[in-house]
């Protein structure tokens, strides 16, 4: 708590936090690229190589939890991320509060373990971020689906024509440069009306959803997921 105030960060409220701290020597963010560097959409890469998304989501994940993170850096030097985090404190129970009572305060969530995720479908899965597209094929493909990749929306339409539109199931980002996923959905449902769809986002289902028509059919996938939860969504589309 007192340590909070060594910190020059106006909106850090004094309060128990685990620091989480990341720091390099490389070339530093210039002053005027450190403003926005937490803002959707804003990337330094070139077009088509990036869609500024990864640390407005860490920043949104972050205040989720009530927690703050800052960017400290100096050109030339180097630069620091600070994240902070609400320190979860157990409570103790005293000796004589029942045990029952304790236990019954959380309900324990059934856990689904019998759930076959294996498949045999063919899967066109569409992200522009090489690593979330690789981890995708990989559990997709583990898991005995046939699996075609693309890094944007128009070479998704590419790929869909080459295969003859053999596709049972299309897994797209919602965010991307040249064409995003929902006018990739519309695309597609001009050639196959009734295609599986997919929809991945760090944004609410509703930001994007009010822009679709009103009988598209499509899962959703909030990020960040888990390729179990990956799996899980394709399989419930592909089985609805």
């Amino acid at each position: 708590g007192e340590e909070c105030k060594s910190f020059a960060y106006r909106e850090l409220t004094p309060a128990d936090y685990v620091l989480v701290e990341v720091g390099d020597t490389g070339s530093g963010i210039a002053p005027d690229v450190l403003k926005k560097i937490f803002e959707p959409f804003f990337t330094t890469k070139e077009v088509g190589k990036g869609t500024g998304l990864g640390l407005s989501m860490v920043y949104g994940i972050i205040k989720q939890t009530g927690g703050f993170i800052y960017c400290d850096s100096e050109v030339g030097k180097g630069t620091v991320f600070r994240i902070f985090l609400p320190r979860h404190v157990a409570e103790v129970k005293k000796a004589s509060e029942p045990v029952e009572t304790a236990a019954a305060a959380v309900p324990a969530k059934p856990v689904d373990t019998v759930k076959d995720l294996s498949g045999s479908a063919t899967v066109l899965l569409v992200e522009d971020e090489d690593a979330v597209r690789m981890g995708g094929v990989r559990a997709l493909t583990s898991r005995g689906y046939t699996v075609h990749e693309a890094s944007s929306g128009v070479e998704a339409l590419e790929v869909f024509e080459a295969l003859g539109g053999k596709v049972d199931i299309v897994v797209s980002d919602v965010v991307m440069p040249e064409m995003d996923g929902p006018t990739l959905l519309g695309e597609l449902r001009k050639r196959q009306p009734d295609i599986k769809f997919v929809f991945v986002s760090g944004y609410a289902e509703d930001a994007f959803a009010k822009n679709l028509p009103a009988d598209a059919h499509f899962g959703f996938l909030p990020k960040p997921f888990s390729l179990k939860q990956l799996a899980t969504i394709v399989k419930d589309v592909l089985e609805s």
